[in-house]
């Protein structure tokens, strides 16, 4: 018999405080607020399994993102995770993720979440983004990088191997040698998992109001350092920004990246299931007066193939030369083969090492 299962987002809406760069939907930490929060996620909840019929959702792949889930209190942490447990159906989950920031971390916090998942693949994802002091202030982060080397003593205490640094390069200021020192830096700490994003200027952000600029040469150049780096150090890269050593990949990320079906909970947080793409409201006020849902789109196959091709042509795996990629690309797939920004092997595509930077170009191609 086969078991359908899904993959769950459960998006914390809440920070320490607005970094200058970030464009994801979050509001200050409030703890009466964040217990309302909890109050609206169990209602959400179960409002979703009523209106689309779920009534035995078995989950492989749970990500707990925000947002900062470690800025939560260890008893509203507690409370989180009770409630993912009353509702859903951990049996067949095969990996767990957390994100966590420096600031935030302590050893109590960590120890309850190892606990509660001590049968299953728990990976931490850690929000460094530098261990530049500088870097960091520029960016607007609330912590420094003895904060991080903190952390990463507390995964080591608690024997905890599997995490994930994020990185953001081509910062303002930055340089080469930054960036090889970040890298480093996290070889040194043993991070399993790396992601390195390239600084963008989105337009709700600190950094779009003060008109900051990158450089595109500069970040095409910081990028094939880190990927030469981390290739040299048995990093394999599985995706344009993410890299890990063996048996280490993010499985839920991989689900995405493959169109897979997945369930998002919480303010601005997205489902896709059934050919829909269902939205959350991006709004805490009115989350917690039980309004979630802001919108429901259906996908139809042409929308669904542009959004295959955008997703795997990211990915190492690539993507797989179906009659029906074929039927519908042949014409670009075949020119950009020629112009070498693609190579083929066992019947998929994938972006050429050379283009990699620069894969959104490429991409705009099928769109």
């Amino acid at each position: 018999m086969i078991i359908t299962t899904y993959r769950l987002y459960i998006h914390i809406p809440f920070c320490r405080k607005k970094c200058y760069y970030c464009d994801f939907y979050s509001v200050e930490y409030n703890e009466y607020l964040s217990n309302q929060f909890l109050i609206s996620l169990e209602e959400e909840i179960m409002q979703f399994k009523k209106k689309y019929n779920f009534f035995d959702i078995i989950i492989s792949t749970l990500y707990i993102g925000g947002g900062t889930p470690s800025v939560f209190t260890c008893n509203q942490i507690n409370v989180l995770l009770y409630i993912l447990k009353k509702y859903f159906d951990f049996s067949c989950l095969k990996e767990v993720t957390v994100e966590l920031n420096p600031e935030s971390v302590d050893e109590e916090k960590i120890s309850v979440i190892k606990e509660f998942f001590s049968n299953t693949n728990l990976r931490l994802s850690l929000g460094v983004q530098s261990f530049n002091d500088n870097i960091l202030k520029i960016l607007g982060r609330c912590h420094t990088s003895s904060d991080v080397y903190k952390t990463i003593e507390v995964f080591n205490k608690l024997k905890i191997e599997n995490y994930n640094i994020d990185f953001i390069f081509g910062c303002p200021t930055q340089q080469l040698k930054d960036v090889e020192q970040d890298i480093s830096q996290a070889m040194y700490c043993s991070a399993k998992h790396i992601s390195c994003y390239a600084l963008t200027i989105e337009s709700r952000t600190r950094f779009y109001r003060d008109s900051i600029q990158v450089n595109p040469d500069l970040q095409a150049e910081m990028y094939n350092l880190i990927v030469e780096l981390l290739h040299k150090n048995m990093y394999n890269k599985y995706e344009i920004s993410n890299f890990a050593k063996n048996g280490y990949k993010c499985l839920h990320n991989l689900n995405y990246w493959r169109y897979k079906e997945y369930i998002g909970l919480g303010p601005s947080s997205v489902s896709f299931f059934d050919n829909h793409r269902i939205k959350n409201v991006s709004s805490i006020e009115e989350y917690v007066n039980k309004k979630f849902l802001y919108s429901v789109e259906f996908i139809d196959e042409e929308t669904a193939l542009k959004e295959q091709v955008m997703l795997a042509l990211r990915t190492e795996e690539g993507l797989e030369l179906t009659p029906k990629i074929l039927q519908k690309y042949s014409q670009q797939i075949e020119q950009l083969l020629n112009e070498k920004k693609l190579v083929k092997q066992n019947g998929r595509i994938k972006i050429s090492s050379s283009y990699q930077f620069l894969s959104n170009m490429i991409i705009t191609e099928f769109m």
